[in-house]
């Protein structure tokens, strides 16, 4: 399969069209970059202007020509600093989608650092592996263990972002970098505590300020110990604390010109580079990290590995398995606000039942399925806030929190999938659904309303129903509880609650109940 990844970043926006085999075997078919400043001035005013728009737009179209030539099935498009921050991000995303038909996705940056992190850990890691990458915007952080995300971390400072605040001379002058430094030593507290005694068998270090500075470190090298050939270099190189912090001081001292004369720095990345240093040096100082290794694989490699990993799923039967990385972090952010775990995880596996006995005549996918298994288990957290419109308070909270695994949109479907457990349908007028693209709309629809009903079925949210039976007759989906306990509470409340499931679906719900014989202790 051919697969195309357009990365959007604050400072370029880069392509890269594979031949996949399989989520751990491609061949890349063409790499692009292009340096469209998108988040120059964007990231101070947090507005998008019409002239950067067009710059990004016309690259896209041009980026979508080369991929559909070299055969590509399929392009997926993310955005990340620059379009997360910016205030008119939709007018952005609705300009792409007119002018060349791609919807963009803009990533968090937990998931833009999981994301980078898996092409890491896939393409250079060891079992254990750590990646720092600088963008325009932000340093994403990442922990990996044998393809699994163990610390994920977005730090807002990026090249871009600090250049255009900190650094106004050229040369800069010692108070900007002075300035810069604690603005870099502040960012990393956190992630630095936070790593504290932890251990890893591999450093590695992706983006093109990264790239840049080993290549730059590289060729000081090989004129230190006057290489007598010219021989290929490999592409990874080696960047010490030691070194990056005197090439540093050099950088600081140079003009614009001077830094472009660099072998490895463009004359782009000239002007960005005294940040970017800066930031690479304060993270490995903050880490702990002596020495790190170049890595070219990097945010468009980890969304074609993260997109083959989904089709790979998809051609499973229709039920993740309880170890999905994913769901790990829907459990852990249901944690974090006191939600009712045993009647979280019933109200999952009722869902996941009826969803599985509409999956093969519905055209239900397994995607779809993790995403109501998310939203089912965070459907209540909204009580953290109040009981009064709770159903609201979980939109709001799953929206506002970071869902290792998901994608802003994905996390928009599931915040809304929770809030219509309960309370009125999905009208026009709700804000939040009105927002959602058609397809994510209907999508909505129908996961709410199985989520809606399976909520309905343990009332007394005790998990007293051990049993779903669903069986299909026409346009008659009869739903049989099985328990040793008396259901009429959950009989009356999926009675209540039939009218959005049946709408969604196209038929009409029965329910009943059968006694069975409790279990001996």
């Amino acid at each position: 399969m051919k697969l195309a990844a357009i990365d959007i970043g604050s400072n370029s926006i880069k392509l890269a069209v594979v031949d996949a085999a399989a989520s751990d075997s491609f061949a890349v078919l063409a790499r692009e970059k292009d340096v469209v400043r998108l988040g120059q001035e964007t990231l101070r005013n947090g507005h998008l202007a019409p002239s950067a728009i067009e710059r990004a737009a016309t690259c896209i179209k041009r980026f979508q020509s080369i991929a559909e030539a070299r055969g590509a099935e399929a392009i997926i498009a993310i955005a990340t600093a620059s379009v997360r921050e910016a205030r008119n991000s939709a007018e952005f995303i609705k300009e792409v989608e007119r002018q060349t038909g791609i919807r963009v996705e803009i990533l968090s940056g937990i998931e833009e650092a999981r994301l980078i992190g898996l092409a890491a850990s896939q393409g250079c890691g060891g079992a254990t592996n750590i990646n720092i990458d600088i963008g325009g915007g932000s340093t994403e952080i990442s922990v990996f263990r044998d393809g699994l995300p163990l610390s994920l971390f977005s730090v807002k400072v990026g090249a871009v972002a600090l250049t255009e605040r900190f650094l106004p001379n050229d040369p800069p002058k010692s108070k900007e970098l002075s300035n810069l430094k604690n603005e870099i030593r502040a960012a990393f507290e956190r992630p630095a505590r936070e790593l504290r005694g932890g251990r890893w068998h591999q450093a590695t270090g992706t983006s093109g300020t990264i790239l840049a500075v080993g290549a730059v470190l590289r060729s000081r090298l090989a004129t230190d110990t006057e290489r007598k050939n010219q021989a290929a270099q490999p592409a990874e190189a080696e960047i010490a604390l030691s070194q990056l912090a005197r090439l540093n001081t050099d950088l600081a001292s140079m003009n614009i010109a001077e830094r472009r004369s660099l072998p490895g720095i463009s004359s782009q990345r000239s002007e960005i580079i005294v940040a970017g240093g800066q930031i690479l040096e304060g993270a490995m100082r903050a880490l702990g990290m002596n020495v790190l290794t170049t890595c070219d694989s990097a945010l468009r490699e980890g969304v074609i590995i993260d997109r083959l990993r989904e089709l790979e799923a998809e051609s499973l039967p229709p039920m993740p398995d309880f170890s999905d990385h994913k769901l790990r972090g829907v459990h852990a952010v249901g944690r974090r606000f006191g939600y009712e775990e045993a009647h979280s995880h019933q109200v999952a596996r009722l869902a996941e039942t009826i969803f599985d006995s509409l999956a093969a005549t519905e055209n239900l996918t397994r995607h779809q399925r993790t995403l109501m298994s998310a939203a089912a288990l965070l459907h209540d957290v909204g009580y953290h806030i109040a009981h009064e419109s709770h159903h609201k308070h979980s939109l709001y909270l799953i929206e506002n929190s970071e869902l290792t695994g998901f994608s802003e949109a994905e996390r928009a479907v599931i915040a809304n999938i929770a809030r219509y457990h309960r309370g009125s349908p999905p009208k026009e007028r709700h804000l939040e659904y009105a927002s959602l693209n058609t397809a994510d709309r209907e999508t909505v629809c129908r996961l709410g309303a199985i989520v809606r009903v399976a909520d309905a079925l343990d009332r007394s949210h005790d998990g007293r129903v051990s049993e779903l039976r669903c069986t299909r007759e026409g346009d008659i989906l009869a739903i049989q509880l099985r328990s040793a306990l008396d259901c009429s509470n959950e009989l009356r409340e999926a009675e209540l609650r039939r009218e959005m499931f049946e709408q969604a679906f196209q038929c009409s719900l029965s329910f009943s109940a059968r006694t069975t014989k409790a279990k001996r202790a």
